[in-house]
């Protein structure tokens, strides 16, 4: 096969009397399954573009509901595109609670999306590069919700 004619088709789960097993499909899937994905890592590393990718992919080729929360957007949104670079400093506390604050209501979207029926994926697109902030999101997601997290 000619490369120039391969053009992937996303993976159609039939319905009804005959209908694929999420089982089969999605390896220990059921069709309750939820899973978060906590994206890791310094500024600037490439976390929204894998992040990008990973929900693409799940979408198209699995056929999986998908959605992205990116804390920067959440923090552009509270308190505006021009922030200063003092607002990034992690001596200051003022910032780091607004950022904090950004960071919890994607957290508490990404909650919302994930409480809704059917199998999904939720991406959580930030630097989480501090462990206590991983652990205050595992925290979360664990609390009362027992949603499976995986950190990238």
């Amino acid at each position: 096969m000619d490369t120039s004619d391969y053009n992937p088709t996303p993976h159609v789960i039939p319905e009804g009397e005959n209908a694929t097993p999420l089982e089969v499909v999605g390896g220990d899937c059921t069709d309750t399954e939820k899973l978060i994905i906590i994206m890791c890592g310094l500024p600037a590393t490439g976390k929204t573009h894998i992040g990008n990718r990973i929900a693409r992919y799940v979408s198209f080729f699995l056929d999986i509901q998908t959605k992205i929360f990116n804390v920067g957007d959440y923090r552009r949104e509270l308190f505006g595109a021009s922030l200063p670079a003092e607002f990034f400093d992690h001596s200051n506390k003022e910032n780091m609670a607004k950022r904090e604050q950004a960071c919890d209501a994607a957290l508490g979207d990404l909650v919302d999306y994930m409480k809704q029926d059917g199998v999904r994926v939720g991406i959580l697109d930030s630097t989480n590069s501090s462990r206590t902030r991983r652990a205050h999101i595992r925290h979360v997601l664990q609390k009362d919700n027992k949603l499976k997290c995986k950190i990238i």
